[in-house]
């Protein structure tokens, strides 16, 4: 029975205060203080990993960079280099051209919005993007620990572990602090399968907020495909997810289907802006050439002129090669599956089998607005329950997709950046592993030492991972600066002898660029006589070759240095400078 007493009875003395309302200052309370603990340190650890880096070191940071730059100088999203002839029609000159036909132009944004900060161009300020994004994954990967398994001890225990983690990221610790879509990829697929998981939960239980959540998972999945095209594979996850639970989900259909419509289209809103603008500029709407990637035989054929790229191509009927056919092609295919699961095991190093074993546990799982309505969960391994369900289908499509789709594509890069997003959830499985098999060991060895051992355990392969997390960041400045440097020997000599504009084909195009702000056209993998039709075509004077990064045509010319319509002109140490002949 309640006791209130009359308002009337109350006299002004005797009331109680106001409750405060809520506020900005709850953010700062006990119960958000981890979140701000593992934000700080991971701002830190980002911060101290960025120092050890002098420039971008690879093709895409510093095509993202020089994108930015562009835009910082108001010249728009603006290429003054041909990297790849994958875009149809090809430009008709080396300078001038339109960006971000191929990759997407978030990161740069992001970059530009951080030079806009920093004062100008610099490569601490390409940084700053990357350092913040990714040090939000450490807290993200706590809340998804204490969203799933109940504000309790164990989730704690499982968040501060994860989140720490998360903090050092095994092989992907370096690789955020770039001018990359590393680091926003991994923070926007991560937030949109928390999202989606938790819209299925609600679906399941036909709670309220799925239109909130699927409106949120739109946004992110928008701003995901805006970061990499891959971001397309995050609408499918869910999906995927409904298909495998459709006697359940007979009731609920309707909500469901308005869910997905709410989704798609707030997703939609996002990235038609991007969309609106390559109609404008190119007359279509995905002009890249993205879908040649399809037709690749070997990844080469990312740089090549003269090749169709296209279904009979793939097929061998055009350009015929003794080498490929259905043989070689299924080979690829199968290769791919292979490579392609080292690269996402990657990311949990030595937890692999932690993470097998976490995904076949029946964890405990407490949710208590929830489980009331379907208390059969508990009984449901890992991998069935529905928080963990848009992870594994966004993993098992980019797996398949990319390996037998996309196959060169996916084993060159677009898996280890795509799968960023995995690491909190691949942490916590793992730790959800990690206290099975400790659990397995108290049947046969000390059963009261169990929860201690769980405790003592986790923090000593957290600190196993941190440490050859660090080892494998400190084993990479060392050559870091080497293809950056050699473009700067090319640049001098040019700055000596030629005027500011004068084009020069190499391999390394947004390196050089970003290196002397000089133009220049990739050398293609076509026959060293195509190359030299391609350089007069658009009236190349110099052709640079670099011992790492030359086609295999250029192979006799860099070993005899010599070839009709190249004359040698400069040779520094192992990079080789041609004057390209006029006919």
């Amino acid at each position: 029975m309640s006791h209130l007493t009359s308002p009337s009875k109350i006299s002004p003395a005797s009331s109680a205060p106001p409750e405060p309302r809520p506020g900005p200052q709850r953010w700062f309370g006990p119960a958000y203080r981890p979140y701000w603990i593992l934000l700080g340190l991971a701002l830190l650890v980002r911060l101290a990993t960025a120092l050890l880096f002098h420039q971008p070191g690879y093709t895409d940071a510093y095509y993202y960079a020089n994108v930015a730059e562009s835009l910082y100088r108001g010249q728009g999203f603006r290429e003054d280099y041909i990297w790849n002839f994958l875009t149809r029609p090809l430009p008709a000159t080396v300078t001038g051209s339109p960006a971000n036909l191929y990759w997407m132009p978030l990161t740069s944004i992001l970059v530009y919005i951080a030079y806009l900060l920093g004062g100008g161009p610099s490569f601490l300020a390409s940084q700053l993007p990357g350092i913040v994004l990714s040090a939000f994954l450490a807290p993200l990967t706590f809340y998804l620990a204490t969203s799933v398994f109940g504000d309790n001890e164990r989730a704690h225990r499982y968040g501060w572990l994860a989140g720490t983690l998360t903090i050092f990221s095994g092989i992907y610790a370096a690789y955020f602090v770039f001018p990359d879509n590393f680091a926003p990829f991994a923070l926007f697929s991560s937030g949109f399968l928390i999202c989606a998981a938790q819209a299925l939960q609600r679906l399941l239980t036909q709670a309220a907020g799925v239109y909130r959540r699927a409106a949120l998972a739109g946004i992110l999945a928008g701003l995901a495909y805006l970061t990499r095209v891959d971001g397309l594979l995050l609408l499918a996850a869910p999906v995927v997810c409904l298909f495998l639970r459709l006697s359940e989900l007979k009731k609920v259909w309707p909500v469901a289907c308005r869910a997905g419509l709410v989704m798609l289209g707030v997703f939609s809103l996002v990235i038609f802006p991007w969309l609106a603008r390559n109609l404008t500029v190119t007359g279509q709407i995905l002009p890249g050439g993205g879908f040649k990637v399809l037709f690749w035989r070997e990844y080469n054929d990312f740089f090549s002129f003269s090749k169709p790229l296209d279904l009979p191509y793939y097929l061998n009927l055009t350009q015929p090669d003794p080498n490929w056919g259905i043989g070689p092609l299924l080979g690829t295919k199968a290769a791919a599956l292979y490579e392609n699961l080292l690269i996402v095991a990657r990311g949990a190093l030595f937890l692999t089998p932690f993470l097998i074993i976490g995904l076949f546990a029946r964890p405990n799982i407490a949710t208590p607005q929830i489980e009331p309505a379907r208390p059969k969960f508990n009984s449901e391994r890992l991998w069935q329950r529905p928080e963990f369900q848009p992870f594994l289908a966004y993993t098992l499509l980019l797996y398949l997709v990319m390996s037998l789709a996309f196959t060169f594509a996916g084993t060159r890069g677009s898996v280890f950046h795509s799968s960023g997003g995995l690491l909190p959830y691949i942490f916590l499985i793992s730790l959800v592993g990690l206290d099975q098999a400790i659990n397995w060991l108290g049947k046969i060895s000390r059963p009261q030492a169990t929860a201690a051992r769980q405790r003592r355990y986790g923090w000593l392969v957290v600190a196993a991972f941190v440490w050859i997390s660090v080892g494998l960041t400190l084993s990479l400045p060392g050559s870091w600066d080497k293809d950056y440097n050699e473009a700067r020997q090319v640049g001098a000599w040019l700055d000596a002898h030629e005027s500011p504009d004068t084009v020069v084909m190499l391999p390394l195009g947004p390196a050089f660029w970003y290196a002397t702000h000089r133009p220049s056209i990739t050398t293609a993998s076509d026959s060293l006589a195509v190359n030299l039709q391609l350089a007069r075509q658009y009236g190349a004077r110099y052709l640079a070759l670099f011992p790492d990064h030359y086609p295999d045509s250029f192979a006799g010319l860099y070993d005899t240095k010599k070839a009709p319509g190249f004359e040698l002109v400069a040779d520094f140490d192992a990079v080789q400078l041609y004057r390209v002949l006029p006919t």
